[in-house]
């Protein structure tokens, strides 16, 4: 188990805008589990949490078609991830949740994450240092599960954090390791870890 620790107190007059990308194909698989977890307990704390779960989605991956750096400033491929693309844009918290299959995260989360090349401005006059077209001052928190013993696929964790903060996101890390294969294998500690993240961030406590 990994947690990043940075404190973060979230004090503002609107509730905060949280949306959920639930990649696991499993609906109670243990990624989902640990989300749920966590948006469970900032809707408490009066957060509006949107999920979307991937697997109940009809979408293609990037076709490389570089139509979001040539002719729009979105992905121009119009299907049921365009509108998790614009909820980006307007979400102060971002879970990104995925079992690790074969070595990487999940087909059904690797194919939205390719997607979102188009939140990155690569016009070369553009500062490298502020590539991300997204508003700053967004939280991602990345929750990857596996049944490896735990540090196996740390290499997993750090490309994919690398690459959100490209996107400008803060990012916070929840992995579990050692899982059996079952659903519904016991992950209490976990589920407190998200539950203990999400009222950190919501609530500052």
């Amino acid at each position: 188990m990994a947690v990043k620790d940075h404190s973060l107190s979230m004090e503002r007059g609107n509730p905060l805008k949280i949306v959920n990308i639930l990649g696991s194909p499993r609906k109670n698989g243990t990624s989902a589990r640990i989300a749920r977890a966590f948006a469970e307990t900032a809707a408490a704390y009066g957060a509006e949490v949107a999920d979307y779960p991937l697997n109940q989605m009809h979408y293609r991956g990037c076709q490389g078609c570089e139509g979001c750096h040539t002719r729009s400033d979105r992905c121009v491929l119009l299907d049921d991830v365009t509108p998790v693309l614009e909820a980006i844009y307007h979400a102060d918290i971002v879970l990104f949740s995925s079992p690790i299959y074969f070595g990487d995260t999940c087909g059904q989360f690797k194919s939205f994450y390719d997607r979102m090349w188009s939140l990155i401005n690569t016009d070369p006059a553009n500062d490298a240092e502020n590539s991300s077209r997204l508003p700053p001052g967004k939280i991602a928190v990345l929750i990857l599960t596996h049944v490896e013993r735990a540090g196996a696929y740390n290499d997993v964790v750090d490309r994919y954090t690398t690459y959100l903060e490209l996107y400008g996101f803060e990012v916070r890390t929840l992995t579990a390791g050692g899982l059996r294969l079952q659903s519904n294998a016991d992950i209490d500690q976990y589920l407190g870890v998200a539950d203990g993240l999400a009222r950190e961030l919501i609530r500052g406590v």
